[in-house]
């Protein structure tokens, strides 16, 4: 993208590398990564832009580039970016409306004309009104891009065994070459959701049977698997080892079929319908999933609206709750009684 805003015929030296351009008359352009703050601290800025302020540590101005840049009075910096709910940009933002020094603008997709019309209305269709003001109107909300809301107050304690009357649905994760295998165990008569059995390194020949032996325990459970590329083979197996799976030819993941099945997930945490066990890692993933939008392949591409954790963290446990759940919308409600049964099944 350089060419485009800064001509080529007036650069000295560009070193494709390090990511600097020399001018002619000695001034020099460093693009550098705030993931890594040690490499900010060598040069001596005139001026600097934050791009993407909301998504940097505050001590990647306080700690390191306000110290430097107080040393010469004429340097200058911009903190830019879409707001991440009200966090130090929000701070910053604040700080420019009363002081005369600063200086601040407020560019909505709405009224900039950067995006056009029908794209905008197509993100507010695939997206939520929060999300939508967060990245497009750029409103500073508290936990706008959080895909799943209602999390800990959905927590239920306690242990779950399995009751002879209740009906039950499984979603299985399975490991994927370094990625953690989980179960995940539904009553669908509250929907209450049992502690996740989470396994590593394990051979597929070894889950299988964890999964047959599980889905015996709870009342012959219907199995609903990530058949996706290797879960295909294993959809086969447990099929053939007579362990019913929910669809019967498992789950097939794409990016619409995932986003439909994480945003079920959260509508039932939303309404308040499904209970989690009391598992911090389970708690933690559901917290960290966040809207955002990925940057295009090509200058043309409009940016897609995804779905996702933070680089570094796992989602399986999320992922195996979400295949448990889906297509459950309801409790089905207590059974009848043992003895009413009976009657029942004479009577038939």
């Amino acid at each position: 993208m350089l060419p485009k805003y800064v001509p080529p015929e007036i650069w000295e030296h560009r070193n494709n590398t390090e990511l600097y351009v020399i001018f002619p008359n000695g001034s020099i352009l460093y693009v550098l990564g705030a993931d890594h703050p040690d490499a900010l601290r060598g040069p001596n800025p005139r001026g600097v832009v934050l791009d993407e302020y909301g998504d940097m540590k505050p001590e990647i101005w306080s700690a390191i580039i306000q110290p430097i840049m107080t040393e010469n009075p004429l340097a200058w910096c911009w903190f830019v970016g879409t707001p991440k709910g009200k966090n130090d940009f929000w701070v910053k933002f604040q700080l420019a409306l009363d002081n005369s020094n600063w200086f601040r603008s407020h560019l909505k997709a709405s009224e900039s004309g950067i995006i056009d019309k029908d794209a905008l209305e197509e993100a507010k269709r695939t997206t939520t009104a929060q999300f939508y003001a967060q990245e497009y109107e750029c409103d500073f909300l508290d936990h706008a891009s959080s895909v799943f809301r209602r999390v800990r107050q959905n927590v239920w304690r306690g242990d779950m065994d399995p009751l002879t009357y209740h009906v039950y649905k499984i979603g299985f994760d399975p490991a994927k070459y370094q990625d953690w295998a989980v179960v995940t165990i539904v009553d669908r008569n509250n929907l209450k959701v049992a502690k996740q059995d989470r396994f590593q390194h394990v051979d597929w020949a070894v889950q299988i049977p964890r999964v047959e032996s599980a889905s015996y325990k709870w009342n012959q459970a219907p199995v609903t698997i990530d058949s996706t590329g290797v879960g295909d083979p294993l959809c086969e197996k447990l099929s053939s080892d007579g362990i019913p799976l929910d669809p019967g030819e498992g789950f097939k993941f794409t990016e619409n079929s995932r986003k439909q099945l994480l945003e079920h997930l959260a509508i039932l945490l939303e309404q308040d319908k499904v209970k989690i066990p009391d598992d911090e890692g389970l708690i933690q993933e559901l917290e960290s999933f966040r809207y955002f939008m990925s940057d295009p392949t090509v200058m043309t591409e409009r940016p897609k609206i995804k779905m996702g954790v933070p680089e570094g963290m796992t989602d399986d446990r999320v992922m195996s709750l979400a295949l448990a759940v889906w297509g459950l919308d309801e409790a089905i409600g207590e059974p009848i009684s043992q003895e009413v049964g009976m009657h029942r099944n004479n009577f038939q």
